[in-house]
């Protein structure tokens, strides 16, 4: 370079096109302080500057986000969950209780456990034959720590999903699930000391193993009397469990099986759990409802109704029975709609929306879809989550679902199998 200036020669610039400078005017004062203090100081600005052009100029400052124009009568969608997003689930176990029941063990996605409370169930979705069907199965297994997780799938006849997975679901298969819900029961204390009747009939067990199994685990104190209600001795649904529960337990779980099909030279009690059956076996293991007894029952429709006849004719107030019924959804009927557009309003919060609901659509659907956040877990009609008073119009509902007379005498309904048939109105309570 020194050589090249004799010789009257510039180097060229190592660096060219140079940024000239900024003239000292232009400069942030603010780079020279703390970049936390900088952009306290940076905030205060902006709403000052808001503040003078609202009070002096009366404009009111762009938002920051762009927010769609409401329609009016209608609400802003957003991002939320539907009915149809179920997530994915790992099958890691599969055990065949009986000729005509599996386990299926599961875990969360990630390997995690899967959090529930005894008694509730999982709302599955199976493919058949390229149609999605959703069913619902209880989780069997007992809340307790490092108790492997499990719902269980009795076969019934004609049942699509149910022989579907008896006969095909393995280890390493995944499904995808909503859930759990369910308020069929119990929170468990260690300080109780309580008694707790349970009448179960067939794959009715599934909850009332995971409901019987946890409080006696919990509560050292308390103690449960089930009848079991089964065709015959090989279709006992989880005996062998049963009976190792009753040799840790002892006289704090007492288990009368009763069988229509018995073996020979069979002791117990005989037949299907009807009035009689039900009775006579209350009377012969000397259960005097005290008032302060709790019964859980699950099994078939004239099980469960022979169950409320029996407990009534004893005057056992309806708060201390808990029932879970399972529905199937090939026996439903009704809530086809009215075939048209039907507007539903929705109080909710203090605030009224009206949704549209189309031809072939739920209340709960048209509501997600309206971008309403609604309440809901099953959304197949068996948990009650979703549960809404109807304070007017007309909606069909399908039938059988989870609401109980009483409830449907008040005026509820649910919006997952709720359809209107003229302009309705409901109201979410407690929103």
């Amino acid at each position: 370079m020194l050589l090249d200036r004799t010789g009257g020669k510039n180097p060229t610039p190592i660096v060219d096109n140079l940024t000239p400078p900024t003239p000292l005017d232009e400069v942030d004062p603010l780079v020279l302080l703390p970049r936390r203090l900088a952009d306290k100081v940076r905030a205060a600005r902006r709403d000052v500057a808001m503040l003078g052009s609202r009070l002096i100029l009366g404009k009111t400052p762009a938002p920051l986000i762009e927010r769609p124009r409401p329609v009016p009568g209608a609400v802003v969608s957003r991002a939320r969950k539907t009915p149809d997003m179920a997530r994915t689930i790992k099958v890691v176990d599969v055990v065949h209780e009986t000729a005509d029941a599996v386990s299926i063990y599961l875990t969360e996605k990630d390997g995690s456990p899967i959090e529930f409370k005894p008694g509730q169930f999982l709302s599955v979705d199976v493919t058949v034959d390229g149609e999605t069907l959703r069913r619902a199965y209880s989780l069997a297994s007992a809340c307790l720590p490092g108790v492997p997780v499990h719902i269980t799938v009795k076969r019934i006849a004609d049942g699509r999903v149910s022989s579907h997975l008896n006969d095909t679901i393995e280890p390493g298969d995944t499904l995808f699930v909503l859930g759990p819900s369910g308020n069929f029961t119990i929170e468990p204390r260690a300080v109780n000391e309580r008694h707790f009747v349970m009448l179960a009939g067939g794959s009715g067990i599934t909850p009332i193993m995971s409901l019987l199994e946890t409080v006696l685990h919990h509560e050292k104190r308390s103690k449960v009397t089930l009848i079991y209600g089964n065709r015959g001795w090989d279709d006992i649904i989880f005996r062998e469990r049963l009976a190792r529960l009753t040799e840790e337990l002892g006289d704090r779980l007492v288990i009368a099986h009763v069988l229509e099909q018995p073996p020979q030279g069979w002791s117990g009690g005989t037949g299907l759990l009807s009035e009689d059956v039900l009775a006579e076996q209350l009377n012969a293991l000397g259960i005097e409802d005290d008032g302060m007894l709790r019964y859980f029952i699950c099994g078939p429709t004239p099980m469960m109704d022979a169950a409320h006849a029996v407990l009534g004719q004893r005057d056992v107030a309806g708060s201390r029975i808990a029932e879970e019924r399972f529905t199937h959804p090939e026996d439903r009927h009704g809530s086809v709609g009215s075939g048209k557009m039907e507007l539903v309003v929705i109080s909710k919060g203090g605030s009224d929306h009206g949704v549209q609901v189309a031809p072939g659509q739920t209340i709960l659907e048209a509501a997600l879809a309206a971008g309403l956040d609604m309440p809901f877990s099953c959304a197949m009609g068996g948990c009650g989550s979703c549960r809404v008073r109807q304070r007017d119009g007309e909606v069909q509902m399908e039938e059988p679902n989870c609401l109980s007379r009483s409830e449907k005498e008040q005026g509820y309904i649910l919006t997952c199998v709720g359809r209107p048939l003229a302009q309705t109105r409901i109201e979410v309570e407690g929103s």
